[in-house]
């Protein structure tokens, strides 16, 4: 594999023949790959030598001295900010001129190269585009302009030979060289400000929205005359050395632009801001750039509140309370106020955010009063504790912050000792703890032999979160005092570079007891055994001074082993592992072992500058990336992912396994839950992937990603690896600590935690569903399935309406119920008695409403309006319907015929009448005969507006029922009024389980109905009425999925499941009810899924059985497709059981496919952070300046050591591809 995939493919190797010319030279495009104009060359060459020229001029003339240095930098940056400002000017106004007279496009063809042009002229407007474009914001440029005057300037009087003489000691080579070298550089940076930013290796984001890029180059330039500034102006002396280093490290900028070392400006100040911040300051790197600037401001608020305090008392006391104030999760206590802001009238768009934070409670969790409480009481207890102790250190005997400091230093092995005997690997993940469960694949007994464990973790938080905190705040109130610390300064004492460092480290080391309390009790253990040990004065010595250093060299240390360990794995496995081999691989670990001490500066610059190193192309070539802040992307977190289908399944897994790991952090069952620790997460065919973004006081903030459901080859590969490393883990016979088989492999197995999630099975039908009985099956379970669903509809539909109606007596008092009566019924039952008839009669025939709810309950006695002459559609119709059809209809009160509209104002006051008295309205005409059920009415041939073809007879008849609770139970009004073909459901009604339909009727809640309820259930099943009505809608359905039952093959039955219904006359209304549509596509459903039960497990026989079944189904059941929302909403909401079916049409075979929500054994490994970011920097470089978007490229290929397929996948778009990315997510800790 290795040896056959070029790094590079030859259309890429060309375009980075011609890119690579323009990052040397800072932009000018001298190599375009097509014939151009001598002219284009010439206008780009004469930009980029402007400021040379005009800078020698101006260099001559201040070394003859005709004018002062100070009047020659002023001069020469005036002339090239209008030089600038002239270019940009001139070429905005020729494009806006002659944008609109272009009626063509200035490409040569359709074929041409993208960026290849046909230049007409010199100056014609193509020329100006390509070789000075316009800015996308006018103020830009002035400012570049401003900034090229201010950097050009400054950069004469650092490159003037007098100034080099004079570092230099008049050394002429020295001279020549820097100022030749030395202006190549101006040029370089100066270039971008007059046309546009290179390509640069060093690219942090995808798209330069604010035209950022062209600064960085200058911005460099600028910081080295800062400077020379200070030498000049500030002290020679001090800063000689400084400045000699800085001018010879000035002409190896454009290396250092061209290899990709130097960070964008932008870049460059959040990584410096981040290193601010932890190691001066002593915060935690943060999910957010907001929360990075916004707490930086804060904490150097502190710093010098601290600072200029006339008290060590003061200085300790709003070190200590702060400290513990910026530590703990204030980023979450943002999040939740401005979420509440933005949805207190209104609901979320993100349904699944709040579906996680509805999971998400308990302690910390969310900011409540406890968390506020708990807070308030922790941050009494530092100010008091810090107070007392530092007021009275000089009272306090010598020896107790001795004896502190030893009991720090055994807190210190003691937490190592309990986190580490609580993983699968201990000792550096060398060898496997016996102590840790063996039996990982038997649920039970793997889950009661790790609680034996449980001691271990809780030992630990207590010593975390209280213990060593609170020893180690008393240690530094101690060490932090002066001869008078209620009056004295901590400064007072000390000199002022001495005292700025030292207020650095009293600040830090009061916030990172809370911050980061692990690596502060590592700190503090070996600053006390240095302090114990030592006996010199120096101010290096002094307990915060020594505490802020010691802790920078562990950070630094740190990083130093991992990107060894990186490099070794590389060098290793790229000849041990066979496909990783090229050609060239022989001969760059030749290099690497002949230059390995290169290779560990490289390594060691890397380190001290927290960079990534860059492995180029993956290969064991070792470069070192530019710093970056922690978070690594530059998007927020979780902005975007590529969704699909599969994504729902993460999105119900995090806030279930967030709580997992809330417990395994706060336990150190997992290692402690450094920032920058990322941890691959396996289950099934599932991979997580957790990046700990921060750390405070009793939190961590994480972030999760999804990844694909092993499509690829590569990603099924390194699965297998990850497999085989769980599966060596839990060997059947495991020795005395036995070594990890995988010691060089980037991922350290922790542990095994259980998580409720889905387990996925899909099984193939073949041999059940083509079954020839199984058809018959299907149907006859379908016929039972409808009878439950519609009963248990209409059923809650009363029980809501019911509730509603309480709702709303509620808040009404009874004596205002007791006036109002007598006035509605006069209102509306003599007064205006038509027109409420008529209001009634209009309702009903509306779609279904909040008003039509609550009334459900009085329609059940009705007669059907379709039979009687004020049927719906001839009140809506009656303007329309000719005097000779009038007058063929029965006679009408002189109210019927007032308009619908004045009516309605009768609505309510008829609807709180009906739910007073808990009546149904009468017949309306009880002279009137009423056709027996099944018989067929008078046709009167009709079309509604969407032209489908509906006669005017009901489908369920007049329910005029015997038993007054048949109510409870009635059919909403429009399913009564369903048209339907009698010939075709009169041959059908034999089939109606009359028997099954009085036992559904006893399942169902009589709760709201007055008297016995066994009587209650017994009349209601004796109700013949209700008993048609029914039978026909059922049978009626039932007949549109009827089938010769031997064409009813699998086809059929997969067609009829997903709703493919064969046409027949009654399947228009079917279709056009979608709630009607919905319950009985359902109830096939069911029926499906019975018989597949049934086949397997054996036929149901008895009524209790198929209630078994169906209560199941709605309690604890999904049944559909994975395509359709409610499956979607089914898996978020954490449904216990999701069915669907599905057609191979390949191979012709149907499959299943069951999720079942329950607890699965997820195991979790640590990855190697180095060489995530490694790998993250190579292929930022590679995507965003290679272009190397080849889907079959190297460094995409499965590499099982160090993961490098499923490291891209995890990367943020639109370099890396998850399928599910999450916000920033606050675990608690404690």
């Amino acid at each position: 594999m290795g040896t056959g995939i070029p790094l590079l493919n030859d259309y890429k190797q060309e375009f980075f023949s011609k890119r690579f010319p323009q990052t040397v030279l800072g932009g000018p495009k001298l190599r375009l790959g097509y014939d151009a104009p001598i002219y284009v060359y010439v206008n780009q060459v004469i930009l980029f030598i402007i400021p040379f020229l005009l800078g020698g001029l101006v260099t001559l003339l201040v070394e003859l001295s005709a004018i002062s240095d100070v009047v020659g930098v002023i001069l020469y940056g005036s002339l090239m900010l209008v030089v600038v400002l002239a270019a940009h000017v001139i070429s905005t106004l020729v494009q806006e001129k002659c944008s609109s007279d272009l009626t063509f496009p200035t490409k040569k063809n359709l074929l041409a190269e993208e960026d290849e042009i046909d230049f007409v002229s010199c100056c014609g407007v193509e020329t100006y585009e390509f070789v000075v474009p316009r800015k996308k914001f006018i103020v830009n440029i002035i400012t570049h302009a401003v900034l090229s005057g201010c950097m050009c300037g400054l950069a004469l009087w650092y490159l003037l030979p007098t100034t080099l003489n004079g570092l230099f000691s008049n050394t002429t080579g020295a001279t020549v060289m820097l100022f030749i070298f030395g202006w190549f550089t101006v040029l370089v940076a100066q270039y971008p400000l007059t046309v546009a930013a290179p390509p640069e290796p060093a690219t942090y984001r995808t798209m330069d929205r604010w035209e950022l890029s062209p600064l960085t180059r200058p911005f460099y330039v600028l910081v080295f005359s800062v400077f020379d500034l200070l030498y000049r102006y500030e002290s020679q002396t001090t800063f000689l050395t400084t400045n000699q280093a800085l001018h010879i490290l000035f002409v190896c900028l454009p290396v250092l632009w061209t290899c990709g070392f130097l960070p964008p400006v932008d870049c460059f100040f959040l990584w410096l801001g981040e290193q601010v911040h932890v190691h001066l300051l002593g915060g935690s790197p943060m999910a957010s750039d907001l929360r990075l600037g916004i707490l930086l401001l804060v904490s150097v608020g502190v710093y010098l509140g601290a600072y200029f305090l006339p008290s060590c008392l003061g200085t300790v006391l709003i070190s200590a309370l702060f400290g513990y104030l910026l530590s703990v999760d204030l980023g979450g206590l943002m999040n939740q106020i401005i979420h509440i802001c933005r949805n207190r009238n209104k609901v979320s768009d993100d349904q699944g955010v709040i579906a996680m934070d509805m999971k998400m409670k308990g302690f910390l969790w969310r900011w409540g009063v406890l968390e506020f409480l708990y807070h308030a009481l922790m941050l009494t207890l530092v100010g008091v504790t810090a107070g007392l102790l530092n007021v009275n250190s000089h009272t306090i005997d010598g020896d107790v912050w001795r004896i502190l400091g030893y009991v720090i230093i055994g807190l210190c092995v003691v937490e190592k000792l309990l986190r580490d005997l609580q993983n699968v690997y201990i000792f550096f993940g060398l060898l496997r703890n016996c102590l840790f469960p063996r039996a990982s694949h038997i649920g039970k007994t793997f889950l009661s032999r790790k609680k034996m464990l449980k001691p271990l973790g809780v030992t630990r938080r207590i010593i975390v979160n209280w213990v060593a905190s609170l020893t180690m705040l008393a240690y530094a109130s101690l060490l932090v005092t002066t001869t008078d610390p209620s009056s004295v300064s901590v400064t007072t004492a000390l000199r002022t570079v001495t005292a700025v460092w030292y207020l650095f480290g009293v600040v830090r080391v009061f916030r990172t007891i809370w911050q980061n309390t692990v690596n502060s009790l590592l700190e503090l253990s070996i600053t006390h055994i240095i302090l114990v040990t030592m006996t010199s004065t120096s101010d290096f010595l002094l307990f915060p001074i020594l505490s802020l250093v010691i802790g920078l060299c562990r950070d630094r240390a740190s990083q130093f082993l991992n990107k060894l360990y990186f490099c070794m794995t590389i060098l290793i496995t790229s000849w041990t592992d066979k496909k990783q081999r090229r050609g060239s691989t022989v001969a760059m670990i030749g290099v690497s072992v002949f230059l390995f001490p290169l290779v560990l500066s490289m390594i060691s610059l890397a380190t001290l500058l927290s960079a990534p190193l860059l492995p180029l192309f993956t290969l064991p070539f070792f470069v070192m990336g530019f710093p970056r802040p922690n978070k690594f992307w530059p998007e927020s977190v979780g902005a975007s992912a590529n969704v699909n289908p599969d994504t729902m399944f993460y999105k119900q897994l995090t806030p279930v396994l967030s709580g997992t790991l809330s417990s395994a952090f706060a336990d150190g069952r997992l290692g402690e839950a450094f920032v920058g620790n990322h941890y691959l997460v396996r289950f099934q065919d599932r991979l997580v992937w957790i990046m700990i973004l921060e750390r405070g006081a009793g939190y961590c903030t994480i972030s999760v990603k999804g990844l694909e459901l092993q499509e690829t080859s590569c990603h099924t590969t390194e699965a297998a690896r990850l497999d085989d490393i769980y599966e060596e883990a839990f060997p059947e016979k495991l020795g005395c600590c036995p070594l990890n088989q995988y010691p060089l492999h980037t991922l350290t197995l922790m542990g095994i935690e259980p998580v409720k999630t889905y387990s996925d099975a899909r099984n193939v039908l073949t041999g059940i569903i083509d079954q020839p009985g199984s058809f018959d099956i299907v149907m006859s379970s379908f016929i039972k399935s409808l009878v439950w669903v519609f009963l248990h509809h209409a059923n809650k539909l009363k029980i809501q309406e019911q509730q509603k109606n309480q709702e709303k007596g509620n808040t009404k008092s009874g004596s205002e119920n007791n006036n109002n009566l007598s006035g509605r019924i006069s209102k509306a039952s003599l007064q205006h008695n038509d027109q409420a008839v008529i209001a009634l009669e209009t309702y009903a025939g509306r779609p279904s409403s909040s008003k039509q709810n609550k009334m459900n309950s009085s329609w059940g006695s009705l007669d059907s309006f379709a039979d009687s002459i004020f049927s719906e559609d001839e009140f809506t119709d009656r303007k329309k319907v000719t005097t000779k059809k009038q007058e063929t209809k029965k006679p009408k009160s002189p109210g019927f015929g007032a308009p619908a509209k004045n009516a309605s104002k009768f609505d309510d006051d008829i609807e709180d009448l009906m739910n007073d008295f808990e009546l149904g309205l009468p017949a309306l005409d009880k002279n009137k005969k009423t056709p027996a059920m099944g018989t067929v009415s008078k046709f009167d041939s009709k079309k509604t507006s969407n032209g489908i073809f509906k006669p005017m007879t009901n489908l369920a008849g007049s329910p005029d029922f015997k038993c007054s609770h048949s109510v409870h139970v009635s059919l909403p009004q429009k399913w009564r009024e369903l048209p339907l073909e009698p010939s075709q459901v009169s041959r059908y009604m034999g089939k109606f389980p009359k028997d099954w339909f009085r036992y559904v009727l006893g399942t169902l809640d009589w709760s709201g109905v007055k008297g016995p309820v066994s009587q209650v259930k017994e009349q209601v099943a004796n109700d013949d009425v209700l008993v048609n009505c029914y039978s026909q809608l059922v049978m009626a359905c039932y007949s549109i999925f009827d089938t010769n039952s031997s064409v009813g093959g699998a086809g059929t039955l997969y067609k009829f499941y997903q709703g493919d219904l064969p046409w027949n006359a009654m399947l228009d209304w079917l279709s056009e009810d979608k709630e009607l549509y919905k319950l009985v596509l359902k109830a096939y459903r069911y029926g499906f899924k019975m018989m597949l039960d049934q086949v397997l497990m054996g036929e149901a026989t008895t009524p209790g059985e198929f209630e078994e079944y169906l209560v199941e189904f709605d309690r604890d059941w999904y049944i559909g497709l994975e395509k359709e929302e409610d499956w979607k909403s089914s898996v978020l909401n954490s449904v216990p059981n999701l069915f669907s079916l599905g057609h191979n049409k390949a191979q012709g075979t149907y499959s299943s496919r069951l999720l079942t929500l329950q607890e699965e054994m997820v195991f979790v490994g640590r990855l190697n952070s180095e060489a995530v970011k490694g790998q993250w920097a190579n292929l930022s470089l590679e995507l965003l300046y290679f272009t190397n978007d080849d889907e079959e490229r190297y460094s995409i290929q499965a590499h099982p050591t160090i993961l490098r397929n499923l490291t891209v996948q995890a990367a943020d778009p639109p370099l890396g591809y998850p399928i599910f990315s999450s916000q920033p997510i606050s675990v608690p800790t404690v």
